[in-house]
């Protein structure tokens, strides 16, 4: 391979470390990297690699281009450019996946991985997919991307060790020698600060198009604990039974003006009795004074209600609910503190909130319009079917019933009285 690296893409290569997560501003050549180092890998040592990118257009349009002009052409036996797979004569082979298709992430083992723009990349395909495919094989995998937000790409930042078998990386576009400093300069005079600090700087920020930027961990995120005593428990529920769409339960504790979102779940692919059984647990020996639900599934309400679980009516106004939620979300001046927070230890919750962003749509008058993105927004919705629903309905004078009155349900380490959770 006639292969040139600049020194930050060295320092990756050189490392031993068996996991490397890298994250890296814009034209910082991951892709060169990227393609050099599976190449190099299937040359020196029989068995199967995958590089998989968001899409499988991302896939053709710039890894198969790169990786078929470096492979050394005598190394080749066989190119498929339809399943974008090339099989190597000494008996490996390389295949070009997109995470798109979850259906063509399968396959018995393979000795080595690239995920090409993790942030942008489903995390069940890591979790799900290709970790237990490395497992037989011992294989390796490197992780490379531009932050997008605090989603998974940042918790696994987080979760990666300097020692061991992981390894983490930093570096800017500036670390790419063949960019002019002056060219990336420029770039910044027409970029918002975040974007710049995001795709430049490689910093992991908040999405500049946030529909609730004011949200903070240091704010909005504080220690588990069980409900305030006194506090009533709502719940809401936003449905999905597909990959990709989960459905997204979250408890409440009003406790006054305050509200406290202590707990909950997100699954996907359960049926209706193993999310029934789910809520169950976790809500055993509480006072439950009413849940609000997705309202485009009147039909799983109807099983909820017939399950004894107290279901309200819902206005699913976006815009209302999210004008709400953010109304929560401010500091009174008074106490220096929001009226809402939420346990950290929901992560997926706090990190859909995160990202929960605005997108432009085109109209059929040809104007643009502010809407929600409608994608891994399933915990946002949640929030705030409850957030804008509960104010206007009956609270604790309306006859509240104790759990065990709707449902038969073992209690859980939940206490009366505000302790940490066990």
């Amino acid at each position: 391979m006639d292969v040139t690296l600049h020194p930050k893409q060295s320092e990756i290569w050189r490392s031993p470390a068996r996991f490397k997560v890298i994250r890296c501003g814009r034209r910082f050549g991951k892709s060169y990297l990227s393609a050099t180092l599976i190449i190099a890998k299937a040359l020196e040592s029989k068995g199967d690699y995958w590089f998989i990118a968001p899409t499988y257009k991302q896939a053709k349009e710039i890894a198969w281009r790169m990786i078929t002009e470096l492979m050394p052409p005598a190394a080749i036996g066989k190119k498929n450019e339809t399943e974008l797979s090339m099989d190597l004569k000494n008996g490996s082979r390389i295949v070009l996946k997109g995470a798109d298709n979850p259906d063509s992430l399968r396959g018995v083992g393979i000795a080595g991985c690239v995920l090409d723009e993790y942030a942008f990349t489903k995390p069940f395909v890591w979790e799900e997919v290709v970790r237990p495919m490395l497992f037989d094989s011992g294989g390796w995998a490197m992780f490379i991307s531009t932050p997008y937000g605090y989603n998974h790409f940042y918790e696994l930042w987080e979760s990666a060790s300097d020692k061991g078998e992981w390894a983490r990386f930093h570096f800017t576009t500036y670390d790419n020698p063949h960019i002019k400093a002056e060219e990336v300069d420029e770039a910044k005079l027409t970029m918002s600060t975040e974007r710049f600090n995001q795709e430049i700087m490689a910093e992991f920020t908040k999405k500049s198009g946030a529909i609730w930027p004011n949200f903070s961990r240091a704010v909005h995120v504080v220690p588990r604990v069980s409900p305030p005593e006194g506090a009533t428990i709502f719940g809401s529920i936003d449905f999905g039974f597909s990959i990709g769409h989960m459905t997204a339960v979250l408890w409440h504790a009003v406790d006054g003006e305050q509200v406290y979102t202590f707990d909950g779940f997100g699954i996907e692919q359960e049926t209706m009795p193993q999310i029934l059984e789910r809520m169950k647990l976790q809500t055993g020996g509480l006072f439950v004074s009413g849940i609000f639900p997705d309202p485009a599934r009147p039909d799983l309400i109807e099983e909820l209600k017939r399950a004894g679980w107290p279901m309200r009516e819902v206005n699913k106004d976006k815009e209302l609910g999210i004008a709400k939620v953010a109304e929560y979300m401010q500091i009174n001046p008074l106490t220096n503190k929001p009226r809402w927070t939420i346990s950290e230890h929901l992560k997926d919750a706090i990190r859909q909130i995160e990202e929960y962003e605005w997108m432009e749509v085109r109209g059929d008058d040809g104007r643009y319009t502010q809407k929600p993105r409608d994608v891994d927004n399933h915990f946002p919705d949640s929030i705030r079917y409850f957030m804008h629903n509960y104010a206007n309905k009956q609270r604790r004078s309306d006859g509240v019933r104790t759990f065990k009155d709707h449902v038969s349900a073992p209690r859980t380490g939940y206490k009366t009285k505000a302790k940490v959770f066990r």
